[in-house]
């Protein structure tokens, strides 16, 4: 197992298991996994569900956001209605997300905010599937799910000065689906290698 380490003010991931898988091989960051916590929960219930500043963080860090993925994998499908489509439950998500984060990050006068992008989704048919968060939808379905939550927050991040912590194209292959061989044979990344050089070419850690 490759770790990395990085010389830095300290770096602070919260999210579901995104917020671990990947990070976890890079010494020296505070990985905060709340469990399989819908992105739609932390926009409901605001500082009830996460509040930073009871997880040590300090003006000069960094602070990575990391939920969505199992929205757009097993949830977000059995809300669309001939009424209601994917893109109206997406941008309702996402507008409560950055409300709920906003409302983290005021108080501090120099902190670093970021938000992950949805990793890449699977192809069903090729991975074992978890009966309490199956895949609902076709693939492109979900495919569709994740390329327009990934709009909808890189649009939010430069409406609030956040960073988009973009390394997309990175871990998807040539059907766009998540690379294999940079996956944990499931739904994470796990081989660190494009977190570590966007840590070390865009954030300069």
């Amino acid at each position: 197992m490759c770790v990395y380490s990085i010389e830095m003010k300290q770096i602070h991931t919260f999210g579901d298991s995104h917020s671990s898988f990947g990070w976890r091989h890079i010494q020296n960051v505070n990985i905060n996994h709340l469990g399989p916590v819908l992105c739609h929960t932390i926009g409901k219930y605001d500082q009830n569900r996460l509040n930073i500043k009871n997880y040590g963080v300090k003006n000069n860090d960094t602070v990575i956001f990391s939920f969505g993925e199992i929205n757009c994998r097993c949830n977000i499908y059995k809300h669309v209605t001939n009424k209601l489509s994917y893109r109206e439950i997406i941008d309702s998500i996402v507008t409560n997300y950055f409300r709920t984060i906003n409302k983290n990050v005021e108080g501090f006068t120099n902190l670093r905010v970021c938000v992950y992008n949805i990793v890449p989704p699977i192809e069903k048919s090729l991975k074992t599937e978890n009966p309490s968060f199956p895949y609902l939808g076709t693939d492109e379905e979900r495919k569709s799910y994740v390329l327009y939550f990934n709009e909808k927050l890189k649009e939010q991040c430069l409406l609030n000065d956040f960073i988009f912590f973009d390394i997309y194209d990175k871990y998807t292959d040539d059907r766009g689906f998540l690379k294999n061989e940079l996956s944990d044979g499931n739904v994470h990344i796990d081989n660190p290698i494009y977190i570590k050089e966007f840590l070390e070419t865009r954030l300069k850690l």
